[in-house]
């Protein structure tokens, strides 16, 4: 395992700045995985691995790529949640399980499935900045989702991270819902490998 970097598109992310990204975040009714998350940061404490603070953990739907969350506007950001939020009232609540944990190349990250509604919410998010913004503000590479608990802040063994999350987390899932998603303003802290962000605005699914 080596330290995480952070991203900008597919690029380092420019030091001081912040971006703008839709996340899904965890809720309080999502208690079960508040518990799994719990678990996994005792564990962590063991490695040189930063763990995600429960405020701050969240699911990546996309990040807006083309300028820095400082030089886009009010109105441009007002526009980004009227699209949003025209095109996720189409969009019905569901339900995904989060786990396994898996040590990773830079951190310890938790699997979220099934992968079609999530595909649908990503496609559909992505369409919609792009409807807004141009092609050009999507440029934040298309992944598996994902839920990080901990970025690498050193050099560590994945393996022995592996092995204890699969002795000692057990049971390794937990159920999230998913009925929003957040548009948030990001700041990363290279050195302490943390993320943090401004709450911009909170775009509900089905309309609701």
């Amino acid at each position: 395992m080596k330290p995480f970097v952070f991203q900008h598109a597919q690029d380092v992310w420019p030091e001081g700045e912040t971006l703008l990204h839709v996340y899904i975040t965890p809720q309080d009714q999502d208690r079960e995985l508040t518990a799994l998350v719990t678990r996994a940061h005792d564990v962590l404490k063991d490695f040189p691995i930063t763990p995600v603070a429960l405020p701050w953990l969240h699911i990546t739907v996309d990040q807006i790529t083309d300028r820095v969350g400082a030089n886009i506007s009010a109105t441009e950001r007002d526009a980004l949640v009227a699209e949003l939020g025209k095109e996720l009232a189409n969009v019905e609540p569901f339900d995904v399980m989060i786990g396994s944990l898996m040590s990773y190349a830079t951190g310890v990250i938790a699997d979220v499935h099934p992968d079609g509604p999530l595909k649908g919410l990503h496609t559909t998010v992505r369409a919609a900045i792009q409807t807004v913004r141009g092609s050009n503000a999507t440029g934040y590479p298309t992944k598996v989702p994902h839920l990080t608990l901990g970025y690498a802040a050193e050099e560590c063994d994945s393996d022995q991270v592996q092995r204890k999350l699969r002795n000692e987390v057990r049971p390794g899932h937990a159920p999230m819902r998913v009925d929003a998603v957040h548009l948030v303003d990001v700041t990363s802290d290279t050195q302490a490998k943390t993320i943090t962000w401004d709450h911009v605005a909170t775009i509900p699914l089905g309309g609701s």
